[in-house]
This record gives C-alpha cells, structure tokens and sequence, in this order.
C-alpha cells in the first residue's frame, strides 16, 4: 500500500514539472538545476533543524499535519488498511526513526529547490498555466511533506526526551 501511495503522489507531484521540461527541451537549465537541488542534500542536519517552522505541534496542527497525515506513505491510511501503528512500532527506535525523517525532508527538499526554480523559469519564460500548476505541486508534493516531517521530529524528540529523563 505505502509503494502504491508513494508512486500515486510522485506521479501526480512530477507532472507539471515533466510537462513543462518535455515541452521547451531539456535546456541546460535543466541540468543546472539538477546540480542546484541536489547540492541541498549535503546540508548538514543542523540546517534542517534550524529551517523548522515551529518547535510547537500545534502550530503545524493548525496548518492541517494530521489531515496531510492521512494521505501520505505510512500514513494514517496506509497503516489502517495494513493494520498497524507506525507511531508506537517506530518509538522503539527514535533515532532510527529521525534518520527517516532526514531522509524523507531532504528528499523533498531537494524536489522543492528543483520544483521552485523550474516555476522561477517558467514564469520568466511567459508560462503561466505551467507555472501555477507547478507552485500547486510543489506545495502539495514538497511543502506538505516537509512540514509533516518537522511535526514529526517534535513528537519523536519530545518522546524520547520523556524517555530519556
């Protein structure tokens, strides 16, 4: 279930994005662009932590996590229908399960930078429709995931805190 979810939202999340390389060519804009996003992966963990939005779950409650949450691979979704609770097998091992998030913020942060320099040339290059539907993907695909992953940090951190005193 959480490959099928995973596939659906790159599917849905890439579209614009390959509809507007496929269209004008693949420049080397493209190419430089590549390079840009993916230098984001060698950001230390320290600037993600230091990019988080809020300390506060709620904050990120109020930006609609839980609702997100639903949605997305191992979400709450995916683990009803497969019967399980990620949330209790995965506090088991809370640096393991930072690890993930890392991952996971990283690679949508790497799809962020590409996705929002990809608009920037688009909307210079007068391609306005593109240029929305690629704003609205980068949120849903990148921004959504990204915050949900810093509302995750805060609820494993301040439970292994708990544990840890």
């Amino acid at each position: 279930m959480n490959q099928f979810i995973n596939f659906f939202w790159t599917v849905l999340g890439f579209a614009a994005v390959f509809h507007y390389w496929f269209s004008v060519g693949l420049s080397a804009w493209f190419y430089v662009f590549i390079c840009l996003s993916f230098i984001s992966a060698f950001l230390s963990r320290n600037f993600f932590y230091r990019i988080q939005l809020s300390r506060e779950t709620k904050f990120y409650e109020r930006l609609g996590v839980r609702f997100i949450r639903k949605f997305v691979q191992h979400g709450d979704l995916a683990n009803r229908i497969a019967g399980k609770n990620s949330t209790i097998q995965r506090a088991a091992d809370p640096e393991k399960y930072l690890s993930t998030i890392m991952m996971y913020e990283r690679y949508h942060f790497i799809c962020f930078i590409f996705f929002l320099l990809t608009n920037i040339v688009a909307i210079i290059q007068g391609h306005y429709a593109v240029a929305l539907l690629i704003m609205i993907s980068n949120v849903v695909y990148n921004v959504f995931p990204i915050l949900l992953q810093q509302f995750n940090r805060i609820r494993v951190l301040r439970c292994y805190n708990q544990k840890s005193v």
